[in-house]
């Protein structure tokens, strides 16, 4: 990374998430660039962490802090969490959000005419959920809520809209499908692996469930959302966000099951509230959370930046 900077003589790194925004911003430092910026998609400390590992994460990020220019953050709990502790200067980090194409996901294809080019049973209420497999996305919670909620709704389909790739940490596909195998739900459940039609799926869906147990400000939520699909999640940093309960979407502790099903039952005997709340969902990521404003905000950030490294 070194070499590829000193060849570029760059003005700026922007670097992101995780491992790489290490590399990058010590890279960075270490040949001397003038701006370096680090995009936090959520920082890497969160609340599901264990005590010592949490105060190592923040150890880390407080270090890496002191070799980074600005922080352009998705999340605004981080900004208020790290500028509290002094871990980051307010002047020197700024919330950004998160922005995604509202134009491509939007409702604009008939339900039925995707299911059939999709190889999707018509006539199925479809709870759905966007993501790798992996274990920190609690899908094995997922799965469990979704096996009681199917007792009462027989007609329910779960349908995972992802899987796993080679780079994965701690990959969870194939638990998920032994899992699935126990609870006896082959015919009721569904992985799509890794696809370039999230829209489609999400276009034959009734719900969307994100039991993650951290994130920075999820896509896969405003795509939903964006989608017009009633939304559920965690109420972690990030999705409460883009969430406000009752209104956009509704919220559940993480890992409480029991919660998830009730609310997946009530919305499944209510299609009005689930109408209304994927309405006041859509209209706010419409509004907040797409992209040319996400994207123009940092760009402004960046550029104000770089015309600052002049000035004494």
């Amino acid at each position: 990374m070194r070499l590829l900077i000193r060849a570029g003589r760059y003005d700026c790194i922007d670097s992101h998430n995780r491992n790489a925004s290490i590399v990058g911003r010590i890279a960075a430092w270490l040949e001397r660039v003038p701006l370096k910026i680090y995009t936090a998609h959520g920082f890497y400390f969160h609340d599901d962490q264990k005590p010592f590992k949490r105060k190592a994460t923040i150890l880390l990020e407080s270090l890496l802090a002191r070799i980074t220019d600005y922080t352009l953050s998705q999340s605004r709990e981080d900004v208020e969490f790290v500028t509290r502790r002094g871990m980051v200067p307010a002047s020197r980090i700024e919330y950004i959000g998160n922005g995604i194409d509202t134009v491509r996901f939007a409702r604009s294809k008939d339900r039925v005419e995707v299911e059939h080019a999709l190889g999707l049973q018509l006539g199925r209420f479809r709870v759905c959920s966007t993501g790798r497999l992996v274990k920190g996305k609690g899908f094995a919670d997922l799965l469990e809520a979704f096996s009681e909620f199917h007792r009462t709704v027989p007609e329910s389909e779960l349908l995972i809209i992802g899987g796993n790739i080679t780079q994965d940490i701690s990959p969870f596909q194939h638990e998920f499908q032994q899992l699935v195998a126990a609870l006896g739900l082959e015919d009721s459940v569904s992985v799509t692996g890794m696809t370039e039609r999230v829209e489609d799926y999400l276009a034959a869906s009734d719900l969307f469930v994100l039991p993650s147990y951290r994130e920075g400000l999820p896509r896969s939520l405003l795509e939903a959302m964006s989608m017009g699909v009633c939304a559920l999640a965690t109420n972690i940093r990030g999705c409460r966000e883009a969430i406000r309960d009752g209104e956009t979407g509704f919220l559940f502790e993480p890992r409480d099951k029991a919660r998830l099903t009730v609310l997946m039952k009530r919305l499944f005997d209510s299609p009005e509230l689930r109408s209304r709340i994927a309405d006041n969902g859509r209209e706010l990521v419409k509004s907040r959370f797409n992209e040319p404003r996400y994207v123009g905000i940092q760009v402004s950030a960046i550029n104000r930046m770089l015309g600052n490294l002049g000035e004494p």
